[in-house]
């Protein structure tokens, strides 16, 4: 573990706040204690991810001068990002459940959404990942119909039969109860859970109901089975997390963030685990968002590289945008996520040739063990990291200020004989085709998020951040055109950062499937949308906030009648009235217009409010971090350190490039590429045609120079 340089002491009588994002490489911890704040980076710990983050917390406590167990007796909240959820869905490895379903619909989860995807590549057409044994699949008789009512009364001695079969002949760990249109009437749901549960008190069990109140029997009832399937290896970490802190000194909260872009606590993260889905990206957007606000930037493209992966989204009018029914790979789910994309072009992704014969970066990673073939540890693949030291553009001498010694000896061996000589070419060479590579790869994926979705890259400036991704943020920009980028102050720990502004919320929905030519369906949108408000402030009350510290946000999702998708469309803070109808069509008409273009509208097919949603929002009083302008801004420009020969992006041969120091490039300073910025924790790559300044709040720009 390393820390990064001293901030500023932590006075004796001072509240610290803490956020740790656990990545796959690195763990990284942001702590602020008034106007001081520092940052710590460890190992990622794969055999106990909790190590790795009170290593963190611990490096950022000797930052401030203080001993680990006085840091967290004086922390007042710890916010988590973690990764544990999204790595046992990705390497499929999580409890045995069991699924007990409706009579007729144990196939659901097979055949649900079609087991094809548009992709016109036949080699990567293959059939949906076994998430349950199908010797584990139960059905019992009992219906509920679309509008609620009960058609066939639930027989309750079929489920603890079907339990019994499952828990003490299957050895199932979880049980995930699934019956048809439960979003409406979750009365059978409960009626099982109860009945199980009374049997097997220790059983982990999620009704679908609980994980999704709308439409969409394969979209729930899939949410349901993973969310039982991660809940082991959760379980593990986070009572794992809490008892690590406690020892240590941990008297304050600790929450946990959700890929929904706000914290829960532990208890809430025990019951639905899978909300701590992409809990790490998600931090980066909400730490982008607020800085978006602060900067008077309304149009945002986000970039995060790390160790393992590149994520990428929009903030369009400097807000984040909520995907609801969020895909994890192949899997279709009800759950609400921070909108970013993700692709494996990190440090740690390893550089491959294909079976057939195609040069590939990603999306396999050398994680932190064995980690890239660099670090002397064991590892023997090519990536990214040994890439650009091979090139030159990473000093091997001053990773993380030198406390990690790099080898690139055993890079420059990995690359030739892992990968280069495969095309017949040099190390270097390959390293350069590797590097070049994986910024096609991120290029693509900011394309994706931002031109297919019908935004244009060049009116947008792409925040940048990450320990990685400056080496490769302006070469990514030039391929889209983008004319500005920035690095935030403190990039490398940036959805650290994010997570300890981080606000607690919770969601929740219902379908409701009103026609605004009715009128008559006010009344009963309004009595469900109460409903919802009341269940969203309880749920805040259980974590310790009263009603009083909650803002209740009220959205709607908005389609025509007969669409299977829908636009969100914000509602009053109140119960709706007969004169809200009009304005919300025409809102929802002129917001379809310029989502998908003029004349798009559905003709003589009126507006339909299909969901409700409610989110919950409470923030634990913390100070906030410094705004945009403070500090001074000096005029004396900096000077080079000396000089490196580095294999530039694009060159033939190796340049002498300036090198400059991050702790000498103050307020106020400007230079014109090519130059690299090396950070204790970072280093920024300014090609020739670009300019770095540094603004007042430690921010570096980058932009296009002017011919």
């Amino acid at each position: 573990m390393w820390d990064t340089g001293t901030l500023g002491r932590m006075e004796s009588n001072e509240t610290a706040f803490v956020g740790v994002d656990v990545g796959g490489t690195h763990t990284d911890a942001m702590v602020r204690s008034g106007d001081r704040f520092a940052r710590g980076k460890a190992f990622t710990s794969y055999d106990d991810f909790a190590r790795g983050v009170v290593e963190a917390i611990e490096v950022a406590g000797q930052d401030l001068g203080i001993e680990l167990p006085e840091l967290l007796s004086r922390t007042k909240l710890v916010v988590n990002g973690t990764t544990v959820v999204t790595n046992a869905i990705t390497e499929m490895r999580g409890a045995v459940v069991g699924v007990i379903f409706t009579a007729g619909f144990k196939d659901t989860l097979r055949i649900g959404g079609g087991p094809r995807i548009s992709d016109v590549d036949d080699h990567v057409q293959v059939n949906m990942p076994t998430i349950v044994d199908r010797r584990n699949l139960r059905e019992v008789q009992g219906r509920i119909d679309y509008a609620g009512r009960e058609v066939v009364p639930l027989d309750v001695g079929g489920v603890v039969a079907a339990a019994t079969e499952l828990v003490e002949e299957r050895g199932v760990t979880a049980i995930a109860v699934c019956f048809m249109n439960s979003y409406a009437a979750p009365a059978h749901e409960l009626a099982a859970e109860a009945a199980i549960a009374a049997k097997y008190p220790d059983l982990f069990i999620t009704p679908s109901h609980r994980v999704g109140s709308k439409r969409g029997e394969s979209a729930r009832w899939t949410t349901a089975v993973l969310n039982c399937f991660v809940h082991e290896h959760a379980g593990v970490f986070l009572e794992s997390l809490s008892g690590q802190l406690e020892k240590s000194g941990l008297r304050g909260k600790l929450a946990f963030f959700q890929g929904l872009g706000g914290a829960i606590d532990i208890e809430w993260a025990k019951k639905f685990p899978l909300a701590l889905m992409g809990a790490g990206p998600a931090g980066g957007a909400i730490g982008a968002q607020r800085l978006a606000k602060e900067l008077g930037e309304p149009r945002i493209l986000l970039g995060d590289m790390g160790g393992t992966s590149f994520e990428t989204g929009v903030l369009h009018d400097g807000s984040v945008h909520i995907e609801t029914g969020a895909r994890f790979g192949r899997f279709a789910t009800s759950l609400n996520l921070v909108d970013v994309t993700s692709v494996g072009a990190g440090g740690g992704s390893i550089a491959s040739v294909s079976d057939r014969g195609v040069p590939q970066v990603g999306p396999h990673s050398a994680g932190s063990t064995p980690g890239p073939a660099v670090y002397g540890k064991g590892g023997t693949e090519p990536t990214v990291t040994d890439a650009v030291v091979v090139m030159g553009m990473l000093d091997p001498g001053n990773y993380l200020g030198g406390r990690v010694q790099l080898r690139p000896d055993l890079a420059e061996t990995a690359i030739e004989q892992q990968f280069g000589r495969h095309f017949g070419w040099t190390a270097e060479d390959a390293a350069a085709a590797i590097y070049d590579l994986v910024v096609v790869n991120m290029a693509n994926a900011v394309r994706e998020v931002s031109v297919e979705k019908g935004y244009d890259p060049r009116e947008f400036l792409f925040v940048s951040y990450g320990g990685t991704l400056p080496l490769f943020a302006a070469e990514i920009a030039k391929s889209l055109d983008i004319t500005r980028v920035l690095i935030p102050a403190d990039s490398s720990v940036f959805s650290a950062q994010g997570l300890l502004n981080a606000e607690h919320k919770v969601r929740v929905e219902r379908t409701v499937d009103w026609i605004l030519a009715d009128p008559s369906g006010r009344a009963h949108v309004n009595a469900v949308t109460e409903e919802l408000v009341e269940n969203a402030l309880a749920t805040m009350g259980t974590q310790g906030f009263d009603r009083e510290s909650v803002t209740i946000e009220r959205t709607a999702d908005m389609r025509f009648a007969g669409q299977v998708s829908g636009l969100p469309m914000s509602l009053p803070d109140r119960p709706m009235e007969e004169a809200d109808i009009p304005a919300l069509a025409d809102d929802f008409l002129a917001k379809y217009r310029e989502t998908f273009g003029a004349g798009t509208e559905w003709k003589g097919v009126p507006p339909m409010l299909a969901e409700i949603s409610v989110t919950a929002i409470a923030r634990v009083d913390r100070p906030d971090g410094p705004a945009v302008g403070e500090g001074e801004t000096v005029a004396a420009q900096p000077t080079p350190e000396g000089t490196r020969a580095v294999r530039l992006p694009g060159a033939s041969g190796r340049t002498e490039t300036p090198i400059y120091r991050d702790d000498r490039f103050g307020a106020g300073a400007a230079i014109s590429g090519p130059a690299i910025i090396q950070a204790v924790d970072t280093t920024i790559y300014v090609p020739s045609g670009f300019s770095a300044n540094r603004d007042a709040a430690q921010h570096i720009w980058l932009s296009k120079e002017t011919k």
